[in-house]
């Protein structure tokens, strides 16, 4: 399902910001919505923390999430009526662009969901969302977003 517009609670903003303060290193975040979400706006609900492994090498830095990690989220987000729809990810410099390995380690990967790159390690925040790069999954393939399709349809409410 493609939305229209994505809405995002101020607590949501504050605790990924929150997340991403947490070090010079690589995070990832996951957003949820209603399971049973219909219509054109999308809901953002629950920011989640998952227990995650931040690494280097000569190639770049990454975070690694184990499988049974996912698999506590995805069993949460049944039990609440959830659904993970996006997945937000920082790189350390300004240069944004969804990577091999960030294609190769996608979580939320169906039709509809966003994935998220943040600039910095986040350290220009959130509000606005500068610099960063938002793909759509759509077809099997990640369409990225023109700056103002950004500002358009991601919107902060209270």
């Amino acid at each position: 399902m493609t939305f229209q517009q994505w809405h995002i609670p101020q607590h949501v903003i504050d605790q990924t910001a929150h997340a991403f303060a947490c070090g010079r290193y690589e995070v990832f975040v996951l957003w949820t919505a209603a399971l049973d979400t219909s219509g054109d706006v999308c809901h953002v609900v629950r920011c989640i923390v998952p227990d995650q492994q931040a690494g280097i090498t000569p190639d770049g830095v990454f975070v690694h999430i184990e499988g049974s990690e996912l698999s506590r989220i995805q069993f949460d987000n049944f039990d609440r009526g959830e659904r993970s729809v996006v997945q937000l990810h920082t790189h350390p410099g300004i240069d944004v662009r969804m990577s091999n390995l960030d294609r190769q380690w996608e979580v939320v990967a169906h039709d509809g969901a966003l994935s998220i790159i943040v600039p910095s390690y986040g350290d220009l925040g959130l509000l606005g969302f500068p610099g960063v790069h938002v793909y759509e999954r759509q077809g099997g393939q990640w369409r990225l977003w023109p700056r103002d399709e950004v500002l358009g349809r991601l919107k902060v409410s209270a």
